[in-house]
């Protein structure tokens, strides 16, 4: 139980890391639009597709922190 708990821990961090990047890359990315196109577009459009990539981030690292906690030891 205790390996669940810390990889459930590694994917909600995971999940949270994630989010805040990709708003931040998606807030540069519709900057960028704007200076291009001379348009407002709106900024909510990073929070609205920042969750489902926050989403897969935290069950990637869950699935990936599970998988390697639960994985035998190699032998030296």
């Amino acid at each position: 139980m205790k390996k669940f708990f810390l990889s459930a821990g590694i994917g909600l961090v995971s999940g949270v890391i994630t989010f805040f990047v990709s708003v931040a890359f998606l807030c540069f990315v519709l900057l960028a639009f704007r200076a291009v196109d001379h348009t407002r577009p709106d900024m909510t459009l990073a929070y609205k597709a920042a969750v489902p990539v926050a989403i897969l981030g935290a069950i990637c690292g869950f699935i990936i922190a599970l998988v390697r906690v639960g994985r035998p030891r190699a032998a030296r």
